[in-house]
């Protein structure tokens, strides 16, 4: 009767890295949730190693501390959402016409917007969590150097598609928009309740206001003084 050959270290090293990947996956996944529905400050460590169903020790582990956590679950969306907006801008910019305003508001807003309608729970609660996040400048500190320097890609492109803008309105404008956003994603019970009682219970859908949000955006923008003809 042959004789097994004992496993290679190789293959024992594969699986652990498979089994550590796996681990590390479930812990952030977890951390995901738990501060997109509590926020920050109503999560323990404790919290996430019970969701994640591992150990708490491989909280920190695969983590860091609570604040290294929390950064590195929004880094591994961000990545995700810059890169389709930075692909999207490529696109436009390679094109022989400059892009228009409204193209520019919508290549910005939508993979975000795209996170938050998403078949995977996962990339909804990165929705729910910067919506979260961003309504305290507590957190700019930490986030700013993931989200601004794309920003400013935009904020040229559209400055050089209006001519004479004065970059601070198009800053407080660009922001107002990305406000506008955020909060789409975190309530839209009002716009129902404003219809009238009857529809105080409805909850409109990210989608069916996509494009009102991009029109309003692109109006506030316009409003800061940004003229360009034909931007649709």
């Amino acid at each position: 009767m042959p004789i097994a050959e004992p496993a290679s270290d190789e293959g024992v090293t594969d699986g652990r890295l498979l089994r550590g990947q796996s681990t590390r996956k479930q812990v952030l996944d977890a951390a995901e949730r738990l501060f997109a529905e509590f926020g920050f400050d109503g999560v323990s460590i404790r919290q996430i190693a019970q969701e994640a169903t591992v150990p708490l020790a491989s909280v920190g582990f695969h983590g860091g501390t609570k604040i290294e956590l929390f950064k590195t679950v929004i880094e591994r969306r961000v990545n995700e959402v810059s890169a389709a907006r930075s692909e999207a801008l490529a696109r436009m910019k390679a094109r022989p016409q400059p892009p228009t305003l409204h193209e520019l508001v919508a290549a910005y807003l939508g993979p975000y917007l795209d996170c938050a309608v998403d078949d995977d729970p996962q990339r909804r609660a990165y929705a729910r969590l910067v919506a979260r996040m961003s309504d305290h400048d507590r957190w700019y500190p930490t986030v700013r150097d993931l989200y601004d320097p794309l920003a400013r890609e935009y904020l040229s492109a559209i400055a050089e598609a209006g001519p004479a803008v004065d970059r601070e309105r198009l800053s407080a404008a660009f922001v107002f928009s990305i406000a506008a956003m955020l909060h789409l994603v975190s309530t839209r019970r009002r716009i129902g309740g404003l219809l009238g009682n009857e529809n105080v219970d409805r909850d409109p859908s990210i989608e069916a206001m996509r494009g009102a949000l991009i029109d309003f955006c692109v109006g506030g923008i316009r409003g800061a003084g940004f003229e360009q003809p034909n931007d649709r």
